[in-house]
């Protein structure tokens, strides 16, 4: 059995359609808040959400952190495309989780 790991999600991942296609399973996780960062007015191919760092504690984003395996990441980096990169983040409960950002590149 693989190693779990965290992912944090406050989008499109969120939507049970999306995970049974890219999962192929509904995926288990808590509801959790990710602080010092906001929803960007900014939209990935003019239509995505990201969020941006603001390093600002009261600014915050809700979401879900749901428990994947790190080969279920390699699928969500195919999903999310070029438009955006994942990065480790610090939850507001302490878990480290992974979160997609627009890529600034």
């Amino acid at each position: 059995m693989e190693p779990t790991e965290y992912l944090f999600t406050y989008g499109t991942l969120q939507e049970e359609e999306i995970q049974l296609n890219l999962f192929k399973r509904k995926l288990k996780g808590d509801r959790e808040v990710l602080e010092g960062f906001l929803l960007s007015k900014n939209r990935v191919y003019g239509r995505y959400p990201t969020i941006s760092r603001t390093n600002n504690s009261m600014d915050i984003v809700e979401g879900m952190a749901y428990e994947v395996t790190p080969s279920e990441l390699k699928k969500g980096d195919t999903y999310e495309g070029e438009g955006y990169e994942r990065y480790k983040v610090v939850l507001a409960s302490g878990k480290t989780a992974w979160a997609y950002m627009e890529r600034l590149d």
